[in-house]
């Protein structure tokens, strides 16, 4: 078991040398029982994990950070889940604004990857168990780019903690910290202090009150300016013929 210095996020963890899929693995535990809150899920080698978008999360064995943790957020909706999505990937952030000079550029690019100096440095997963209404538990999983150097050509816009920073970082103490950030994110956000996590996640958000070219599945290309994000996490764009909203999958940076 890691120590770590938090109340309850990474207090248990499982820790596997290799696994299909962290968040597979933490699905399962919430189905054999209740786990305690805050459990989580880690390997060193993950073979089968995916992304947004039905991505295949792609990682070297044994440099980077590939977790899952455990959650109960009885306290929000079910119509909410993107609470819990602003609130990760601002963890995530915070956590790699630790490691880094203060002049190296970390945002949150919708709906939740984390960009360093404009290049994806962690994608995150959240599955969510619903039952009346509320969201009874979640499944948050993280994969963080650390000490891998070298990326396949498809991922050209990867990148990690060691390329940005010149040294390996220890696995473990970052780990340690993510777990601190990700409580510190989410008792912010049990405690009612939603209008916060919307406000840092707006300030941290790829393009916002920009004007940036965007593409469609479909093929269409136009300008707009992010005008922000609604409760349900749709992208609100504005452009010339007025404003627009998007689901994940129904637009992207051109």
């Amino acid at each position: 078991m890691d120590q770590v210095n938090t109340l309850f996020v990474g207090k248990v963890v499982h820790h596997f040398d290799q696994l299909p899929s962290t968040n597979d693995h933490a699905w399962h535990l919430l189905e054999q029982g209740r786990p305690p809150e805050g459990t989580a899920v880690r390997t060193d080698y993950q073979t089968a994990g995916k992304g947004q978008r039905g991505n295949v999360w792609e990682v070297l064995p044994g440099l980077n950070l590939t977790l899952s943790v455990i959650f109960y957020p009885h306290f929000l909706s079910a119509a909410r889940p993107f609470l819990l999505s602003q609130m990760t990937a601002l963890a995530v952030r915070d956590t790699v604004v630790l490691h880094l000079p203060p002049h190296v550029g970390v945002h949150v690019k919708w709906p939740n990857d984390v960009l360093l100096a404009g290049k994806k440095v962690a994608g995150i997963l959240i599955r969510n168990m619903l039952s009346s209404s509320k969201i009874q538990a979640s499944v948050v999983g993280i994969g963080l780019n650390v000490n891998q150097l070298d990326f396949p050509p498809h991922l050209a816009r990867a990148t990690s903690l060691a390329a940005a920073t010149g040294h390996d970082l220890d696995l473990d103490e970052l780990c340690h910290d993510l777990y601190r950030q990700l409580e510190q994110r989410y008792l912010q956000l049990k405690s009612g202090q939603e209008a916060r996590i919307r406000r840092d996640y707006l300030s941290a958000l790829y393009g916002y009150q920009e004007r940036r070219r965007f593409r469609t599945p479909e093929g269409e290309v136009f300008d707009g300016l992010i005008a922000g994000v609604r409760e349900n996490g749709r992208l609100i764009i504005d452009t010339p013929m007025g404003r627009r909203y998007f689901d994940l999958k129904e637009v992207a940076f051109a």
